[in-house]
């Protein structure tokens, strides 16, 4: 006979000891949202060249967002990567292009080889990520293009990146009546 408890919590939770994996062989996950993937790009192409290429690889549009900062603790200055960004919540897949180096420092220093870091959020199979992959490494002037494991990366929190909403406008053009 199953055993269950329910909890005493503000939010329900049932535990059902019953089945066929026991709550020992389930890890606990307690990351960052990891229903991402990540592809490194060693590369001397200017971003705006590499987004092109991507753009032209993924059939999308990607847009340079508003850089993203970091203040390290060695620095008195602040240091900003590039951040361009495809698709939106409802697509099946965002690509968000991160550069990995500026002014001597790295967005991910675990993967310092890298000029790019390519977030692919979605679902997103396995053959259709290295067809990509194998893409990218056609690109004029790219030395290395791989998938990172998202595991190696001990620095993750550095992708979270949030977009400034922008405001519907207060003020509207006005209508002409032309009758």
């Amino acid at each position: 006979m199953p055993v269950c408890f329910t909890s005493t919590l503000p939010f329900q939770t049932n535990l059902n000891f019953a089945s066929q994996t026991s709550m020992a062989d389930k890890k606990i996950k307690n990351e960052l949202d990891n229903d991402y993937r990540l592809v490194g790009i060693a590369t001397s192409l200017k971003e705006y060249k590499l987004c092109h290429h991507l753009n032209q690889l993924l059939g999308c549009d990607l847009r340079k967002l508003d850089a993203l900062e970091f203040e390290p603790k060695d620095r008195s200055r602040k240091i900003q990567f590039s951040v361009f960004k495809a698709g939106d919540e409802n697509d099946k897949n965002t690509f968000v292009v991160f550069t990995n180096k500026n002014l001597g420092e790295f967005l991910l220093p675990e993967v310092g080889n890298f000029d790019y870091i390519i977030q692919v959020l979605g679902k997103f199979a396995d053959e259709e990520l290295q067809l990509v992959v194998e893409n990218i490494k056609q690109f004029p002037e790219v030395v290395m293009s791989t998938e990172i494991p998202v595991k190696k990366i001990k620095s993750r929190e550095r992708l979270v990146y949030e977009e400034e909403k922008h405001s519907p406008r207060l003020l509207q053009a006005k209508k002409t009546n032309n009758a």
